[in-house]
């Protein structure tokens, strides 16, 4: 049993994450155009028409925008919480919608997919945890602030898919009006560097394989500030994970998550 994932973009402007296993195909949001969907898979040797679902963990543009295309021309079915349904186009045919429960389990193909509600501030936002057997991927993005059943959920997974949206010293400098930064700094809105690092403070642990930092703000953050913060936590807790960031603009490498042995049984 294995995971593999990849991000196809992560950012302020648009997030989509293509994940393989329990033999289906997913991507993880789709707030990339079709286009774009089209033209990064093909890049990571990955296929359109092999995709078998779309789910979304909220309503907002930058998770969505290239649901109704595929919706429509591809046949895709989409998967969200009732009230992040709501956001998807009128044009989507309504049987290609279906519907996660908060904070419950849904069977996809072989994968198992967790709801965790976030507190973000649009209805039926969530964080997920994918599982194929025992293997495991948590995709944690806009979750306002931590929540105990956040850490909970996030505290023995295989692979992580983590938030670190802003530097708080940037943002209060850059170049945003002053509502949409209280808007980002507030419980709802999006973790900093500072708050995600001590959400991975108390979730790290040595099973954790790869750790992915995701929907950096190219305005309010950059990629050696967050890898910089990240890499201190791992470092103190001599982790093993292998950390990368996402790029908003292009697709990264893909990554495959494995059961590994215990100690207990590697001595064996």
């Amino acid at each position: 049993m294995t995971i593999r994932f990849c991000p196809l973009g992560s950012g302020s402007s648009g997030n989509s994450f293509w994940v393989t296993g329990g033999g289906i195909e997913l991507l993880v949001d789709c707030g990339l155009t079709a286009r774009q969907i089209d033209q990064r898979l093909t890049e990571v040797g990955g296929a359109l028409q092999n995709i078998d679902a779309i789910v979304c963990t909220h309503g907002h543009r930058d998770h969505i925008l290239g649901t109704e295309v595929l919706s429509r021309k591809r046949g895709i079915h989409l998967w969200a919480t009732p009230l992040a349904a709501r956001f998807f186009s009128r044009k989507v045919p309504i049987e290609q919608i279906h519907h996660l429960e908060l904070d419950a389990q849904t069977q996809i193909g072989g994968l198992t997919i967790e709801t965790v509600q976030t507190q973000h501030d649009i209805p039926g936002s969530v964080a997920l945890i994918l599982r194929d057997g025992e293997v495991s991927l948590g995709i944690a993005t806009d979750l306002g602030r931590v929540t105990p059943s956040i850490v909970a959920a996030l505290s023995s997974l295989d692979g992580l898919i983590l938030e670190m949206n802003h530097d708080e010293a940037m943002l209060e400098r850059g170049p945003y009006p002053k509502r949409l930064k209280q808007r980002i700094l507030s419980d709802y809105g999006h973790l900093s560097n500072t708050q995600a690092a001590h959400l991975l403070d108390q979730v790290l642990h040595p099973g954790l394989q790869h750790l992915a930092l995701a929907h950096l703000s190219e305005k309010n953050n950059t990629p050696e500030l967050a890898h910089g913060l990240a890499a201190e936590v791992l470092r103190r807790h001599a982790s093993q994970a292998e950390l990368w960031v996402c790029a908003p603009d292009r697709p990264g490498m893909p990554r495959t998550l494995r059961r590994l042995p215990t100690l207990s049984s590697a001595a064996r």
